[in-house]
């Protein structure tokens, strides 16, 4: 049966609806109308199963599409594109869209090489999308299916951390993740094996089911785990598991202090890294984009890699290869106080199968910081921004994931928030030259497991910009190594008093919570935060127990200070964080 006869099958399931399609060079775009987000999210997903799609542009609307909205998004992106488009930035081999980490990781890639490379970031810092908001797991590969990229690249990208951890000085723990066999694990199937047979399946048959699927996809050092050794591994898990499968290769990192080191080390190494710096359009001539326009003006280049997130599908539009579209995938998280952290000591996750879908199914683990994190839970929505999270979300979170330990205060939640993810219809990362246009390089549907995958995918991109014509030629000078701002909380006592001899605001503690100083404050402007949360993801000054209650106007005077500018122009992210001027004694 014929690509197009598949999706005209899948079409006709829905015979409510006059749905049409088209489909180009393996992109199928998709028309008509239907009743409900979820109706369209339901089609797409399944037109990008079939073998042979390789994207699926959803042009379809549900009853409730904001048509006006998006009018209102368009007319505005046209307006600062006629403002801007004769005003000229300057001229680059590479633009990069995007400052998340697969953004920073690429730029910084990059910069190995003899190139004008730009960075553009649409928002006051970079790391301040889906980077900024997951569980930080370096997953090792075990479960995204093998013929998918995401499963090339994440296994592939695992292995690289350490050397990036080294190199760039951010905190890395490879502390492993134990999967647990419950139960619970297959209730779904329960009926159809007599209850001796349930537990020697869930014992003795499925260990080795996944340990085999790990070593078939190419993560080595799998083992399965019984009895008494499953709570020497773990004292607090699940007193039910019949089993356990040990990950060795699993790490954690923060997600937003690996993007800020690659920023900072592609920076160093010649990047030109330009914030709230806002993708409006394109200038081309036939099929080849020649200047990236933007709020600032534009940006001439000889190649464009879009990296941009959840707004990927709207930047390849704009440039004139539409190829995906992004469905948004929320996830909620819950954090912990530090004084759980010894409950948990890898990361944990019970197996369910079948497995819920559209997500690896989430689970527990510890921060490098020693708080401990429960969640995602993997929720489409159709508002790219919508990060919003409401009582029953959390509750849902701490519900769901509450079997896989014996016992956990619950009651020490500190924080709670949402990443949206940046999945397209076929599920799988995007990494490939535009169909359309001759010079872009689309690096899209960056979803789980993209963290863990970023140094491979950096590398690929790369690669394929290579294939494209691009020349690399290395870059003698090129310095792969970063020194992270100093912690006082990390310091030996001589240390810190060594520093504070040599300059006072080593001794002014301004977040009590986590003894971030007015010192790595400074440093953290001088590095190029400009915003509350950016020295707040520089410096953990905010992340403690009171979250920003004691220390935030602190920040907000040095950063009002250190910038020049008055108080109420300080901003927390994107948003002023005062109405007006707050008068007071210096504190």
């Amino acid at each position: 049966m014929g690509l197009e006869k598949k999706v005209r099958k899948v079409l006709e399931r829905y015979s409510g609806y006059n749905l049409s399609c088209e489909i180009r060079d393996g992109v199928v775009f998709l028309y008509g109308r239907v009743r409900s987000y979820e109706e369209w999210v339901e089609i797409g997903l399944e037109v990008g199963r079939i073998k042979g799609v390789e994207g699926v542009v959803n042009k379809i609307v549900w009853d409730g599409y904001p048509a006006e909205k998006v009018r209102e998004r368009e007319e505005r992106r046209r307006r600062i594109f006629e403002e801007n488009k004769g005003r000229v930035v300057g001229s680059y081999d590479v633009v990069v869209i995007g400052g998340g980490v697969t953004g920073t990781a690429i730029a910084r890639e990059l910069s190995r090489y003899q190139l004008r490379i730009a960075l553009l970031e649409k928002a006051p810092d970079v790391a301040t999308g889906a980077t900024k908001a997951n569980n930080g797991m370096i997953h090792a590969g075990v479960e995204p299916p093998r013929s998918t990229l995401k499963r090339k690249l994440n296994v592939k990208g695992c292995r690289m951390y350490e050397r990036w951890a080294r190199e760039l000085n951010f905190k890395y723990k490879r502390v492993g993740s134990l999967w647990l066999i419950t139960p619970r694990t297959l209730e779904k199937y329960r009926r159809f094996l007599p209850g001796p047979l349930y537990t020697l399946v869930l014992k003795y048959v499925l260990p080795y089911i996944v340990v085999l699927k790990g070593i078939i996809n190419g993560v080595r050092g799998l083992r399965v785990v019984r009895g008494r050794k499953i709570f020497e591994m773990e004292p607090y898990a699940a007193r039910d598991a019949l089993a356990a499968v040990y990950v060795p290769w699993t790490a954690i990192v923060d997600p937003y202090e690996v993007a800020v080191a690659l920023a900072e080390n592609a920076a160093a190494n010649g990047v030109e890294i330009f914030t709230s710096t806002e993708v409006v359009g394109f200038l081309k001539e036939g099929d080849t984009i020649k200047g990236v326009v933007t709020n600032r003006g534009v940006f001439l280049c000889r190649y464009v890699v879009n990296a941009a997130g959840v707004y990927a599908d709207e930047i390849a539009e704009m440039a004139g290869s539409p190829e995906y579209t992004i469905h948004p995938r929320k996830g909620v998280l819950v954090l912990f106080h530090r004084s759980t952290g010894s409950y948990v000591r890898h990361c944990l996750a019970e197996i369910i199968l079948p497995p819920p879908p559209r997500t690896k199914g989430g689970g527990i683990n510890p921060t490098p910081h020693g708080n401990v994190m429960w969640g995602p839970t993997a929720v489409e929505v159709p508002d790219k921004e919508d990060v919003s999270v409401d009582p029953e979300e959390v509750q849902l979170v701490l519900a769901k994931y509450s079997t896989i330990l014996s016992e956990f205060p619950r009651d020490r939640v500190i924080r709670y928030f949402a990443g949206v993810r940046a999945a397209t219809f076929t599920e799988d990362f995007v990494i490939r030259p535009a169909k359309w246009v001759r010079n872009l390089l689309h690096v899209a549907g960056i979803q789980s497991p993209g963290l863990a995958s970023a140094p491979a995918i950096a590398e690929y991109a790369v690669q394929k910009l290579r294939e494209m014509g691009l020349e690399l030629r290395e870059k003698p000078s090129f310095n792969p190594f970063r020194e992270p701002i100093p912690s006082l909380r990390d310091m030996e006592p001589e240390q810190a008093e060594e520093l504070i001899r040599r300059d006072s605001r080593w001794g002014h503690v301004v977040c009590e919570c986590e003894l971030v100083t007015e010192a790595e404050i400074v440093e953290a402007i001088r590095r190029g935060a400009r915003t509350v949360d950016a020295v707040k993801r520089r410096t953990r000054a905010g992340m403690g127990e009171c979250q920003g209650g004691r220390c935030l106007i602190k920040v907000a005077m040095i950063l009002s200070r250190e910038l020049g500018v008055p108080l109420p122009a300080v901003l927390k992210e994107e948003a002023p964080l005062f109405d007006g001027y707050v008068r007071g004694e210096a504190w």
